[in-house]
C-alpha cells in the first residue's frame, strides 16, 4: 500500500534500515525497499538512500536553515497525519462507492455495512479494532521516547536542541552500512531479509 510504504520510508530514513526491518514487510517489497529504490531495479544504492534522507530532512526543515527543531518535527508529524487521514477517507469513500459515480447509494452503504459486520471494524474478520500504526522504538503518541526526547532529537549529538543533516542521517547511514553485508554500496532484498530477527 502506497501510504504504508511512505510511512515506512519515513521511519527507515530517520532511524536506519534496521528500524525498517523491525516494523513490517509491506506490499511492494520486503521492508519497504521500493520506497528507496528510485530506479525500480530491486535494490537500493547508497546514492538512492542518501537522496531519500535529504528529501525527508528537507521536508522537516521548514525554514530551510539546515537544522530541524522540535517544532519543525512536530509540525511535520501533524502535516503527515492530516495527509494520511485525508487519503484514508478517500479510500474508504471509494470502497463504498462501488459503481464509481461519486455518490454512495443506500444499497452501496447497506452492502458495505453488512460486509463490515462480517469482518469486524477496520476490515478484520470477527472482532477487532481499527487499524493502528505500531509505535516504533518505544515512542508514545506525542512522539517522545522514554527519555523525554522527541523521535528526531534523540540523534542530537551535541545537545543543542536541533538536528543538522549530519546528525539526522547518522543512524540511517549506520543502518545502511550494516545492511550492506558484502560492502558493495548496494542493499538488496536478500541482505534486508538477513537482518530480520532470528536470521542473523
Amino acid at each position: 500500500m502506497k501510504l504504508h510504504l511512505i510511512a515506512l520510508a519515513s521511519v527507515a530514513v530517520a532511524g536506519g534500515l534496521a528500524a525498517a526491518v523491525a516494523v513490517a514487510q509491506p506490499a511492494g517489497g520486503p521492508f519497504g525497499l521500493l520506497a528507496f529504490d528510485a530506479n525500480a531495479d530491486g535494490k537500493v544504492t547508497r546514492a538512492e538512500f542518501d537522496a531519500a534522507q535529504k528529501a525527508h530532512f528537507g521536508q522537516i526543515d521548514a525554514n530551510k536553515d539546515g537544522t530541524a527543531t522540535p517544532e519543525e518535527f512536530k509540525a511535520f508529524r501533524e502535516t503527515q497525519a492530516v495527509k494520511i487521514k485525508a487519503e484514508r477517507s478517500q479510500e474508504r469513500f471509494a470502497a463504498l462507492d462501488a459503481d464509481g459515480n461519486g455518490q454512495v447509494s443506500a444499497a452501496e452503504f447497506a452492502k458495505a455495512t453488512a460486509e463490515r459486520g462480517e469482518r469486524g471494524p477496520g476490515g478484520h474478520r470477527g472482532r477487532g479494532g481499527h487499524g493502528k500504526m505500531e509505535r516504533v522504538g518505544g515512542h508514545g503518541p506525542d512522539g517522545k521516547g522514554p527519555d523525554g526526547k522527541g523521535r528526531g532529537l534523540r540523534a542530537d549529538d551535541n545537545a543543542d536542541g536541533k538536528l543538522t543533516f549530519a546528525e539526522f542521517s547518522a543512524r540511517g547511514v549506520e543502518g545502511f552500512t550494516r545492511a550492506d553485508a558484502n560492502k558493495d554500496g548496494t542493499v538488496t532484498v536478500a541482505e534486508l531479509q538477513a537482518l530480520r530477527p532470528g536470521k542473523r
